[in-house]
């Protein structure tokens, strides 16, 4: 029988953050210990999600060398998602080469490890480890995700988009996969790809659910320079959140480019309250000049 946990663990299998991250934060009656992990690795963060994570390294940690060799490189794996989730990409990257000198064939472990090597710029080594995990399932969604993302990191903006556009032909309905295709037209960010993002958005109800979407549905309007649309689009997203930093930055723009400097002095002072830059301090003096 399918739970949480196994959905969650498909959609992120898939690629698709935003509807994981749709599940862990939605509040039920489950009693999944594998899930209260994952919600611990991958929800919101706060004191509470600290010492999930503190109690559940500390359950890994205990007794790890007693265990037999299955039983190692899961805890082994687990180790390694910890460190990843505390930013120690290091230790991370020693973990899971560790579950692969266990369980050469841990599809999870090596996707893992090529993540860790491309968040330490080891981009070589990323490359070969996302294609090793292709070479064992061509259908890994999320290394191809990953491998894609790293084109676009790396210029070949064309190449990442071709497989973006394969990925969301194939999943339609995959949010996160649907997020990153639209950033990376955004990238590239001719007019022919502002309104693609446009026309894929406003053709999907389930992209109004997420704000990181709807954020892009904002900057291509306003980067077509559309201000009357743009304008309600960032209100929209400061209704969600009003720290929203860049619904507030969206906000000044629009409101600059109208050359309304009276109403974009409070959206300034709000930014500056956020964001507590050089460069905001020196817009709010030319506003008050004014």
């Amino acid at each position: 029988m399918s739970t949480e946990n196994d959905r969650l663990l498909d959609l992120i299998g898939k690629g698709d953050t935003l509807q994981a991250l749709n599940l862990l934060y939605k509040e039920s009656g489950h009693t999944d210990a594998r899930l209260a992990v994952n919600r611990a690795l991958y929800g919101a963060s706060g004191d509470a999600h600290d010492d999930a994570i503190a109690a559940a390294l500390a359950r890994q940690q205990a007794g790890l060398n007693a265990l037999d060799e299955r039983g190692r490189a899961t805890a082994l794996y687990n180790l390694g998602c910890f460190a990843l989730n505390q930013d120690d990409v290091v230790e991370a990257r020693i973990r899971f080469a560790e579950v692969l000198e266990l369980e050469p064939q841990h599809l999870m472990a090596r996707h893992n490890l090529a993540y860790a090597h491309e968040l330490l710029a080891e981009t070589d080594d990323a490359r070969r480890e996302y294609r090793a995990v292709l070479a064992q399932n061509p259908a890994c969604a999320l290394t191809r995700l990953n491998l894609a993302q790293l084109q676009l990191q790396e210029g070949d903006v064309a190449g990442g988009l071709a497989e973006l556009e394969a990925l969301h032909r194939t999943d339609p309905d995959n949010m996160g996969v649907l997020l990153y295709l639209c950033r990376g037209l955004l990238q590239r960010g001719s007019e022919a790809d502002l309104r693609s993002v446009l026309e894929r958005l406003e053709g999907s109800a389930d992209a109004r659910r997420y704000v990181d979407l709807q954020e892009c549905r904002a900057y291509a309007l306003y980067q077509l320079g559309d201000l009357d649309a743009a304008e309600p689009a960032f209100r929209a997203l400061l209704e969600t959140s009003a720290d929203n930093l860049f619904a507030i930055s969206g906000m000044i723009k629009v409101l600059g480019q109208r050359g309304d400097y009276t109403a974009m002095k409070p959206y300034v002072e709000r930014r500056k309250a956020l964001d507590p830059s050089d460069a905001v301090a020196a817009l709010l003096s030319d506003l008050a000049g004014d």
